[in-house]
């Protein structure tokens, strides 16, 4: 199977209106229409020069085609001729074999006549079972070998079984990248302009004195950033909530609470587990937040099959709910958090673990699925602040493939058996960085950090406090958070 020739002109209107295509453009428009305007994810960054193969994974409904539209708006508006720029949205073809990509492609470039180097913008090619055979295909015939191919998916599934390997020596400078939902700090912005941009900084500098000063300067935002980070908390960055929270809205609307809930379903589906198993595995996420947990405790307190044909009542293995796990990181819905081995610089994968969602508004979703729990916002900021984290400390490069597993993120535990909320950075150099959502926070936990961690940065992230010691830098979370950006 491949696209119609009607479909494939259809989603490339820059061939025949190229002045004009903007405002027929779905995607655009809707980015048009919104009350604010957010700052490009990816679209900025990806290279346009040079012959490769790159790949932009995230979260659904985060942005990723709205991207490639700003792509192809770039390409055209730096020169390339219009019919040089080729788009395809390929989750039309879910569940067709590898060919179908080829010949699909081919077709898109005998109708647009391009020339060499053009930019080739394959849509949800995930979707797609072999994707990588039919990209190794086209780039080892010279199909596409001297275009820049930029693909999108929603899911890093495939790289756990060697899809990076499958490609060897066909990406040429290709770069992979995680589109994320927006952080706390754009998410400020939309709701306040006279909120600066953040300084973007890391988790070190911070505690540094020019941080320090910096914060201090920011100070009088504070009260603003606290009213949005009540809002960030429910909403999230996902472009749909950010748009209603911009527009006064005091909660995400069931709409948008539903967009994200039917992507869970999806994708737990397509592993092959019920509604009811789902409901199951957020309220155990829900329930642990900002604790550790194992797997096969997780296990036995379920009590829900994971699969089909299970009886009811059927307890699921540990192997079994950290397979679940492991499958909703891959897909960025989770994000897994490992101890980090005192005997080695890497993660401790039989130790215990901490499961924090990878969007507020994912948490909004599975709070709603668990009646009568109330809402731990201590928990919350935590798990704000280990996103925050890993988007700072975790290399961009590795991002798309370590969401299950951090390789520059961890939670520390002491040699008397306490816990550091994280530590990030190289083992050699690590910060500390301890989470207290308090009024009053109780500062000797704090001290005994840089005593378990001597000559190691300490931040504690506080609700009001911003204090500095010889030993630890407290910093109220909204402003933290704003800093990291």
């Amino acid at each position: 199977m491949t696209l119609s020739d009607a479909l494939l002109i259809e989603q490339n209107p820059w061939w025949s209106q190229p002045d004009a295509w903007e405002g027929r453009d779905p995607h655009l428009r809707r980015l048009a229409a919104q009350p604010v305007e957010l700052p490009p994810l990816v679209a900025a960054r990806i290279p346009l020069a040079e012959p490769a193969v790159h790949v932009v994974r995230g979260l659904r409904q985060v942005g990723k085609s709205t991207e490639l539209k700003l792509l192809a708006r770039r390409a055209l508006a730096g020169g390339r001729p219009a019919t040089d720029v080729l788009y395809v949205t390929l989750d039309l073809l879910a569940g067709e074999a590898s060919g179908s990509v080829v010949d699909t492609v081919r077709r898109a470039k005998e109708l647009s006549r391009c020339g060499e180097g053009a930019l080739l913008l394959l849509d949800e090619v995930t979707a797609v079972r072999d994707w990588q055979v039919a990209v190794k295909y086209l780039w080892d015939t010279g199909i596409v070998d001297r275009d820049v191919v930029v693909c999108t998916g929603s899911s890093a599934v495939d790289l756990k079984v060697g899809a990076a390997e499958r490609l060897p020596g066909r990406r040429g400078a290709g770069i992979d990248f995680l589109a994320l939902p927006r952080g706390f700090a754009v998410f400020a912005r939309a709701l306040d302009s006279r909120i600066p941009a953040s300084p973007e900084l890391l988790p070190a500098q911070l505690t540094g004195e020019q941080g320090v000063d910096l914060l201090e300067q920011a100070r009088i935002h504070l009260p603003a950033l606290q009213r949005a980070l009540e809002l960030y908390a429910a909403f999230g960055g996902l472009p749909a909530a950010v748009a209603e929270a911009a527009a006064g809205a005091p909660s995400p609307t069931e709409a948008v609470k539903r967009v994200v809930h039917d992507a869970l379903s999806k994708e737990v589906a397509r592993k092959g587990a019920s509604e009811p198993a789902l409901r199951a595995l957020l309220e155990r996420v829900t329930r642990s937040l900002g604790s550790k947990v194992n797997w096969a405790r997780m296990a036995r307190e379920m009590g829900v099959s994971l699969g089909p044909g299970r009886r009811p009542g059927h307890r699921p293995h540990g192997s079994t709910v950290r397979d679940y796990f492991e499958f909703m990181a891959a897909a960025y819905f989770l994000l897994v958090i490992y101890f980090w081995r005192r005997d080695a610089g890497s993660a401790s994968i039989s130790k215990d673990k901490k499961i924090y969602f990878a969007d507020p508004l994912l948490h909004t979703v599975a709070h709603d699925l668990a009646p009568g729990l109330a809402v731990d916002m201590p928990a919350l900021v935590e798990n704000l602040v280990a996103l925050a984290l890993f988007r700072r400390c975790e290399p961009r490069a590795r991002q798309a493939e370590t969401f299950a597993m951090p390789d520059e993120l961890h939670v520390w535990e002491t040699a008397g058996g306490g816990e550091i909320d994280f530590v990030c950075g190289q083992r050699a150099a690590p910060v500390a960085v301890e989470v207290r959502y308090q009024r009053s926070p109780d500062m000797r936990k704090a001290s005994a950090i840089g005593r378990a961690l001597p000559g190691s940065p300490v931040l504690l992230v506080t609700r009001d406090l911003l204090q500095v010691s010889e030993r630890w830098t407290a910093v109220p979370a909204a402003l933290a958070l704003w800093a990291l950006g």
